[in-house]
């Protein structure tokens, strides 16, 4: 199990309609294995960000396939390299609700790189909870 992080609990109301437990994110060995078979690329080139998009997402989308489940889009740019577009990512994280295992944390589901228009359906057609204003952060 690997810590990841710590999201804002405040930008996921409205995902579950039950509170939740922390503000802790992890990434089990299982869901690393999970990403490595199916999205070899994402561990080589994104994992590195894996907190800067839970802490600093664009958008947070509610799954509508799995219960306390949020969609975290985000577009990343490497800014001390004339803010270059490294790429977009839907990081799907499980959120700990009450009624879960008090132990349980946040847990990263899965981590798929997306392109613009993806990234673009994903905004016009999905529940937006939380999005970022300034788009110059």
């Amino acid at each position: 199990m690997q810590y990841i992080g710590k999201i804002n609990i405040e930008n996921f109301n409205g995902i579950s309609d039950k509170k939740l437990l922390t503000d802790e994110v992890i990434l089990t060995d299982k869901q690393r294995e999970h990403i490595a078979e199916r999205h070899k690329e994402v561990l080589q080139k994104y994992e590195k960000y894996f907190t800067e998009i839970i802490e600093k997402p664009d958008y947070i989308l509610k799954d509508n396939a799995r219960e306390n489940t949020a969609l975290i889009l985000k577009t990343i740019i490497e800014k001390d390299r004339g803010q270059n577009v490294i790429g977009r990512v839907n990081l799907v994280l499980r959120l700990a609700v009450e009624g879960d295992d008090i132990n349980n944390k946040n847990s990263i589901i899965t981590c798929i790189p997306i392109g613009k228009n993806r990234l673009q359906s994903y905004i016009n057609n999905g529940k937006i909870i939380w999005q970022k204003l300034d788009k110059n952060e």
